[in-house]
């Protein structure tokens, strides 16, 4: 019984010369030049980690290698489908969950009272308190001065003050919302290119 010799310096260079040919296939399957340059480096240090073990000449390897760079590449095409149908699963339950009014009305209902409290910061308690009670308890601007011991026309100033506090938070609020949902849009229409 003969012992194996390896694969001789020869076959290994003879492979490699024709690395072309192998990533030429391996993008015929993925479409993607690096990713397929990644699959052939990765079969030929398989081969090359082996050399030792391995027998054959340049023909038989040739048709090894080719057999391996096929499964890489089938392998990695189930992996990307199964990547894209939990992506496509992930968006669809958040699409679900946020078409879900109670869902809904409970976030606008955190969102709503973290605003106050971001406004309950930054404002005078007087004022905060004065706009809390205008627009929210729907107190009159008399009813107000007359709780507060001040006049109505300092009432009518701290709704403003407030109401600019208030309007700055909610830009700011409703920007950082833009930018999710289109971060969001942009995620699920990437996914949705490369799963075509």
């Amino acid at each position: 019984m003969a012992s194996s010799s390896g694969l001789s310096s020869d076959v290994l260079t003879g492979l490699y010369m024709e690395m072309e040919r192998y990533v030429t296939v391996a993008f015929s399957y993925l479409h993607d030049r690096e990713k397929a340059r990644d699959i052939f480096s990765d079969c030929y240090a398989y081969i090359l980690e082996r050399r030792d073990v391995l027998d054959g000449d340049l023909a038989g390897m040739k048709g090894y290698l080719m057999q391996a760079v096929r499964h890489r590449c089938l392998d990695e095409l189930r992996k990307d489908s199964v990547r894209q149908a939990a992506f496509r699963n992930l968006c669809r339950e958040d699409e679900e969950y946020l078409a879900d009014d109670n869902v809904t009305r409970r976030m606008e209902e955190s969102d709503v009272r973290e605003l106050m409290r971001n406004a309950g910061v930054k404002m005078k308690k007087l004022t905060f308190d004065i706009y809390v009670m205008s627009r929210f308890a729907g107190l009159s601007h008399k009813e107000i001065a007359e709780q507060y011991g001040i006049t109505r026309n300092r009432v009518a100033k701290e709704i403003i003050k407030a109401g600019k506090v208030m309007e700055m938070l909610v830009s700011r609020y409703l920007h950082l919302l833009v930018l999710a949902v289109q971060l969001l849009g942009t995620i699920c229409i990437t996914e949705g290119i490369r799963s075509l």
